[in-house]
């Protein structure tokens, strides 16, 4: 979810979802009546879990688990889901051996025939869809627009469930029955295994953290407690895979993110909080703001995946290996504002 914690389905002893905090501790699990045999589940940026109900569609949930909606998916036995970076429905039926691809609303936009069961399916940081064909336990690299890049064989057979891919662009494959993840890079050399303690089903690779935190604690907000921000992803600039989140933010007060070369302390006229970003080596047009359209967020979480390749500058700036970049957020707070603690990533 954007705020870090984790979601699944489960279909026993009722079908329903169930929410983990970022240390695996339930938060919270609620029945899904309108599913009757959910499988995968996708979390949207603004926190709305969608789950794939086998034989119909998707179904659309809030964070508290009160019914929003659905969708129809053609097709029969349907399974693994991915968002796509524009946030479209990727979604895997296995007996028309096709991969429907959708808007959040149904509209269909395309599909790509597999020829044999594709069971799940996750990005590549280029874009492109890594595949895994659940009757061979085949794993292979599509175009978006369903031409065939590259493949290779795992040994999970006709089990085969599960993949995910890492910010590093690596492979993580699982299967119905399969008690291990295996590790593979992208052109299917293993790497390594993880063994787990029950057969896992569907794969989701959580991006990891990155920078070092600064700033921190920040002035403690109308909740009582100080916004903080989190960087995830991966820190090789080639690889343009970067995501800034804030919590515990007052809620519904409107914010956006920052980003400066240089770091310093200063507290603007009007704020509550101290800024951590000053002038640096763009000069004052150094520091960016994240502020237009739908880069905007709410508290008392938001996300925003950046583009490395245009931060919001003056001129616009590329982030290259050897950079530094630190990144704030600031917001509304009750009339004033204030800010989160900081983050600085060193960039290779």
């Amino acid at each position: 979810m954007p705020d870090g914690r984790w979601v699944t389905t489960h279909r026993l002893p009722f079908e329903g979802v169930t929410i983990f905090d970022p240390s695996g501790v339930e938060v919270l699990d609620f029945a899904t009546p309108e599913v009757a045999n959910p499988r995968d589940v996708v979390v949207f940026a603004d926190g709305t879990i969608g789950v794939v109900d086998s034989q119909e569609g998707v179904d659309y949930y809030t964070p508290l688990g009160v019914h929003v909606g659905s969708i129809s998916i053609a097709g029969t036995f349907l399974f693994g889901a991915a968002l796509d970076a524009n946030e479209e429905l990727w979604v895997c039926g296995l007996v028309t051996d096709t991969i429907a691809h959708v808007t959040r609303d149904g509209t269909l936009l395309g599909s790509i025939a597999t020829g044999d069961d594709p069971a799940d399916l996750d990005f590549a940081p280029d874009g492109t869809l890594w595949v895994l064909i659940r009757t061979t336990g085949e794993v292979r690299n599509y175009t978006r627009d369903g031409a065939l890049l590259s493949s290779f064989s795992t040994p999970t057979g006709s089990s085969a469930s599960g993949i995910g891919v890492a910010s590093d662009g690596t492979l993580w494959v699982t299967g119905w029955n399969s008690t291990e993840l295996r590790h593979y890079d992208s052109t299917g050399a293993l790497l390594g295994t993880i063994g787990v303690p029950s057969s896992s089903v569907f794969l989701t690779v959580r991006k990891g953290t990155i920078g070092s935190r600064y700033c921190s604690p920040a002035v403690p907000n109308s909740t009582g407690l100080p916004g903080r921000l989190t960087v995830a992803g991966s820190s090789a600039a080639a690889v343009n895979d970067v995501t800034l989140l804030a919590e515990d933010l007052p809620p519904g007060e409107f914010g956006y993110f920052l980003v400066g070369s240089n770091q310093g302390q200063a507290m603007p006229p009007g704020s509550q909080g101290v800024i951590c970003l000053v002038c640096g080596f763009h000069g004052c047009g150094g520091i960016g703001r994240y502020n237009q359209g739908g880069s905007i967020i709410l508290g008392p979480t938001g996300s925003l995946t950046i583009d490395l390749t245009s931060l919001p500058l003056s001129p616009p700036v590329a982030v290259v290996a050897g950079d530094v970049w630190n990144f704030q957020c600031w917001y509304r707070d009750l009339g004033s504002s204030n800010f989160t603690d900081a983050v600085s990533v060193l960039f290779h």
